[in-house]
């Protein structure tokens, strides 16, 4: 597994996978609950079947670590399923940057 060149300065994205246990849940997280409801059953059913189609956004933290921004029902439908690892986007944001970001996906997935 490769990870991206923070030296480089470039801001280029890429997807890599990483094991599951290196995603921490966003620490700003609104009061959401991940449910094992209908729409979960569904969501496993598609990865089962398709794989992860739209890969997770984190953040690096410390120690190795990456705080989900993005993805945290398709983490937990995967780790149901046995997923060992995942596809993840790391993005570089300030934690003012990440919360306006968890707050927006957020807003989202209420609409």
């Amino acid at each position: 597994m490769t990870e991206p060149n923070r030296q480089s300065g470039e801001n280029e994205e890429r997807i890599i996978e990483i094991e599951i246990e290196r995603l921490r849940p966003f620490k700003e997280l609104p009061p959401f609950q991940i449910k094992d409801d209908k729409e979960m059953f569904l969501l496993q059913e598609s990865i089962e079947k398709y794989g992860i189609l739209n890969s997770l956004i984190v953040r690096p933290v410390l120690d190795g670590y990456y705080e989900i921004i993005s993805g945290h029902r398709r983490k937990c439908a995967a780790e149901k399923l046995g997923y060992r690892k995942v596809p993840v986007i790391i993005r570089v944001l300030s934690e003012d940057d990440s919360i306006l970001s968890m707050r927006y996906v957020w807003l989202l997935s209420e609409g």
